[in-house]
């Protein structure tokens, strides 16, 4: 009932108004503050003082000297499992490249490898994933599909940097 009177007043309590915020203030700063970076981060761009990185061989001084491809990331529904229950599967995968010359060469045959182990990720099911032996057997079959897509012995290994299955 206090909520009424305070209305009922004008929204003053013992002789004091209290003060309403609106939430609509909040998303004009926010927007304005959005609108303040983007025209910051265009700035520096245009200044040429700040370079976007190059993602291909990014990874060469990170990871002891293997060359990663830049990320595949696939988002897809799985097989059904034997119960009829299906399951959506989200991967992070960079490929290791064998050398230089075999990082430019899976550079240029990304569209084929990403179709390649999309289709093969979309047959799999959940119970594929379970235990580390599913994981070496799904990490093996990428890099085989990989190296069949880039039409050589191109990819030494594959990371999987994020997986989830919901």
């Amino acid at each position: 009932m206090a909520g009424l009177a305070e209305r009922a007043n004008g929204g003053r309590t013992a002789g004091r108004r209290v003060r309403v915020r609106t939430p609509g203030k909040h998303i004009v700063l926010f927007a304005l503050a959005v609108t303040f970076m983007f025209g910051l981060s265009t700035t520096a761009l245009r200044s040429n003082r700040i370079f976007p990185p190059d993602y291909i061989g990014a990874g060469a001084k990170e990871d002891g000297g293997a060359l990663l491809t830049p990320e595949f990331d696939f988002l897809t529904d799985l097989a059904p499992d034997a119960t009829g229950r299906t399951a959506f599967l989200k991967a992070r995968i960079k490929i290791v490249a064998r050398d230089a010359d075999a990082l430019d060469e899976l550079a240029g045959r990304r569209a084929f490898i990403q179709e390649r182990i999309g289709f093969f990720l979309r047959g799999l099911t959940p119970e594929d994933f379970e235990g580390s032996d599913g994981v070496a057997r799904i990490k093996a079959e990428l890099r085989k599909r990989a190296n069949i897509a880039a039409e050589s012995d191109a990819a030494s290994d594959v990371v999987i940097e994020d997986l989830v299955i919901q």
